[in-house]
């Protein structure tokens, strides 16, 4: 049975592979950037800093939402001195109602046609399939999924596309993990713990988990097209995909296989430990 399975699976993934890598992506038509504009937040670094130039290159109206443009920051400070009045930049935190409130007034009130067409959300891959120790990490991404979709549906009346692009491993490329933000959250969980949590799961255990998130800060892709290209297209296809997966080959089979196949075989094939 087990053997048998496992060839089943075998010829099921390898087809898959064969597909993606001999259908290539066909070239898309583009809508025009001109008069066009966006609102990106988290434009300080990351995805959103780079995004954000790459789209004002391409002749969009770029609303740059900073955390710390009061605070002079790196990111916001690269923006705002390209001295183009295509790049506006605005202090956004996206925890603060008010600043929120503040930057959609701006908007607003800078656009001649302040209707915005589309909206692009950005989760993961892992806002479809699990992976142990990130539990935090997936329920926001599955949270950002399920709200998307819902507004998708909501919004198909008003002809305003919710569109979801689910990347695989940045790490690299975005910074989002550091050593010391690492050690800082981990000093946090377990003073926090309880001493039951602690004597359950013990300090040895803990310290591994906090390694192996460690060995994660340099993993992953450095380069961010294909996560930028996805966007764009996003925003400028007539008829964009509702979902896309900036993912290297390996990850985009094992995200087809873990959203696709029951969940005990899906299990056997990738976690340590999972039986049939």
């Amino acid at each position: 049975m087990r053997n048998a399975a496992g060839l089943l699976l075998a010829v099921g993934a390898a087809g898959l592979l064969v597909l993606r890598l001999l259908l290539p992506r066909r070239a898309r038509r583009a809508l025009p950037a001109e008069g066009k504009a966006v609102l990106i937040t988290g434009c300080d670094k990351g995805f959103g800093h780079a995004l954000a130039k790459h789209l004002h290159a391409k002749g969009f109206t770029v609303f740059a939402g900073c955390l710390l443009l009061d605070e002079n920051g790196d990111g916001a400070r690269e923006l705002k001195n390209m001295k183009s009045d295509r790049m506006k930049v605005l202090q956004m935190n996206v925890c603060s109602d008010q600043e929120v409130a503040e930057a959609m007034d701006f908007v607003k009130r800078t656009l001649k046609e302040p209707e915005k067409g589309r909206v692009v959300n950005i989760t993961s891959m892992l806002g479809r399939m699990v992976s142990p120790s990130r539990s935090c990490y997936c329920v926001s991404k599955f949270g950002v999924a399920a709200f998307s979709d819902c507004l998708r549906q909501e919004m198909y009346r008003w002809g305003v596309r919710v569109i979801l692009i689910e990347p695989s491993n940045f790490v690299a490329a975005t910074g989002i993990l550091t050593a010391e933000g690492i050690d800082n959250q981990a000093e946090a969980l377990w003073s926090g713990a309880s001493d039951t949590v602690r004597e359950d799961y013990g300090g040895e255990y803990f310290s591994r988990h906090v390694a192996m998130m460690k060995s994660f800060v340099n993993s992953g892709l450095k380069d961010m097209s294909l996560v930028v290209n996805d966007i764009t297209d996003a925003l400028t296809s007539p008829c964009p995909n509702n979902r896309y997966n900036p993912m290297e080959t390996y990850w985009w089979v094992r995200l087809q296989v873990m959203t696709h196949l029951p969940t005990a075989i899906a299990d056997w094939l990738y976690i340590p430990g999972a039986t049939l």
